[in-house]
Order: structure tokens, then sequence, then C-alpha cells
């Protein structure tokens, strides 16, 4: 009965090998379609994570000040960073200023002044005006001599900033600030 066994499985085993090789695929014609297929990936765009910031336009960007006029204030940069806690919420901005302060007094006269940033104004859209502080930089060049300084202003949440006041030896000029 073993051997019986055997030999129906030798004999199956052969059957299938002729059956496989018979089926190959070496007879039929080649299959000539190509199919492409393509996939296009569009990664998101990565955000730095730092604040949002906003730029501004100074009119005019210079302003003369003191009863001789002999300071010449330029605004060459006002941009201001909304600040967020940790929630997403805005808590204010803060606006900085860089300034070239230009003594335009002569040697012979040795007109020095000062021009602090605690006492410069600025005045926001709900009437409201908040003093300065200086960050780097001197306000107190050096006559017929330029120095640059950093005002920094702190802005309430949902305040803009409308104007900027200078103050010098009894004389005042403002500035426009309009969002770029």
């Amino acid at each position: 009965m073993i051997k019986n066994i055997s030999k129906l499985a030798i004999i199956s085993v052969g059957v299938f090998a002729l059956a496989s090789c018979s089926n190959s695929s070496k007879d039929k014609p080649a299959d000539t379609t190509i199919t492409k297929t393509e996939t296009t990936v569009t990664l998101p765009v990565k955000e730095e994570n730092a604040p949002e910031s906003v730029d501004y336009n100074v009119t005019p960007d210079t302003a003369i000040l003191g009863k001789n006029k002999e300071a010449l204030v330029k605004i060459t940069e006002a941009k201001s960073i909304i600040l967020q806690d940790a929630d997403g919420k805005s808590t204010g901005s803060e606006l900085t200023v860089k300034l070239l302060i230009t003594n335009k007094s002569t040697l012979d006269a040795k007109k020095y002044f000062s021009i602090s940033a605690s006492d410069a104004r600025l005045e926001l859209d709900n009437k409201t005006s908040v003093p300065g502080r200086k960050e780097n930089g001197s306000t107190e060049p050096d006559a017929e001599a330029s120095s640059e300084a950093v005002w920094i202003f702190q802005l309430p949440a949902s305040t803009n900033p409308v104007k900027l006041n200078f103050f010098l030896d009894g004389t005042r000029v403002s500035v426009g600030l309009i969002k770029k």
C-alpha cells in the first residue's frame, strides 16, 4: 500500500511538472502595453517659527529739531513684532525704530544735545501715547557728526502706531507711520 501511494505521488508530480512546462509564457506573444503612473507629492512649505512682523513707511522720514535747527533725525527703519502668549493670543507688539541722528552744529559753535527715547511719544490709533526706551546706540552726536540709535516702544494688543513725536529744546516734530 505504501508502494502504491509512493507511485501515485511520483506520477502526480510528473503530471504537474508537464502541465506547468506546457503552459509557459514562451509560446504566447509578449504584452507590449506599458503602464506609467506618476504621483505628484506636494510638501507643505515649512514656516519659520518666528513671530509675525509688520514694516512701516515713515513720512516724512526726517525731522529737524531744536530752536537753531541743529538736530536732524532720520528714521531708517520702523518694524513691529507681534507678541503672543503660549496659547497664541496676542499680548501686544513691540515697535523697533532705527534712527540716524546728525548734529548740524559747527565745530566752532559746539552745540550739543541729547534726544531722549523716554521723551519721545508714539501716538496710537486709540489716541493714547506711549514712551519709548533706548535699546542701543547714542542719541548725543558730536558737532558735525552723526550717531545711530535703536528705540523700542511697547504697544498694547489691538493697537497700531499712527505717529511718532520728537521733542528737543522746546520744539516738537511729528512723523507719520503707515503699514507697508
